[in-house]
């Protein structure tokens, strides 16, 4: 063999080489930008999950400060996802949300609002449900180093006890509708769901026997006597008291 058919095969063998080993690192690339692609679908399911919870909790919960840490959560998501793709516009345009929803809690903090009354059984459930899921993630963030343990446990108790008495409350709207329209037996069954409802619950806060006693007198309330013209014993002002 001839020195340059020699010096031939071996530039061949170097491109072929070569080609080999750029092909290698493409394909090493595409694939890390796969992984990439994957770990930013997950960031953003829980991205999604997140601002589910802080949606419920501006209605029902309304707490500036959970929804300050709840939102801190949600641009850490964000953050890490831009790591990952920094040019991913999705998530520059949750970035803009973020801000938004910052003024929507300054708004907040300078005029506080109470939290909304749930009107159905789903809504109730909603609020159990998310409620519950959004005392996991503060307890994630307490155990990661994001939430005070003192601030978790604020949030923690509030939460549990907002669940109840937005469900006492609910009921207790569904009784006065039912007063209002004359139906004493259907406003009475709502008062004592309410009632029954702080009885047998095994949380202990202020005010509980007060809230007990306000529906009891609200029952109580149906079925007052009044006076008949002719200064008589009176008359029950329905007769549809229960029996």
């Amino acid at each position: 063999m001839s020195f340059w058919a020699f010096i031939a095969i071996l530039s061949i063998l170097g491109i072929m080489i070569g080609a080999l080993y750029i092909s290698k690192i493409a394909t090493m690339r595409e694939q890390e930008l796969q992984d990439k692609r994957r770990r930013v679908r997950n960031l953003r399911t829980d991205l999604i999950d997140v601002d589910e919870l802080i949606g419920t909790l501006q209605f029902y919960d309304r707490n500036p400060d959970l929804l300050s840490a709840m939102v801190n959560h949600m641009e850490q998501i964000i953050r890490d996802g831009l790591e990952l793709l920094p040019d991913d516009d999705s998530l520059k345009q949750d970035l803009e949300k973020v801000a938004q929803l910052r003024v929507q809690i300054n708004e907040l903090r300078e005029t506080p609002q109470d939290p909304a009354i749930p009107t159905t059984d789903r809504q109730i459930f909603l609020i159990k449900k998310h409620f519950g899921r959004t005392i996991k993630t503060l307890r994630q963030l307490q155990n990661s180093g994001d939430l005070s343990e003192l601030d978790y446990g604020n949030h923690h108790a509030r939460l549990v006890r907002q669940s109840l008495m937005l469900e006492v409350e609910a009921y207790r709207q569904h009784g006065l509708n039912a007063k209002r329209q004359g139906e004493l037996n259907s406003a009475a069954n709502f008062f004592k769901h309410a009632k029954d409802l702080i009885i047998h619950t095994d949380l202990k806060f202020p005010g509980k026997s007060e809230e007990i006693k306000r529906v009891s007198r609200e029952i109580s309330n149906l079925y007052v006597t009044m006076p008949d013209e002719e200064g008589g014993t009176g008359t029950p002002s329905n007769q549809n008291s229960p029996r």
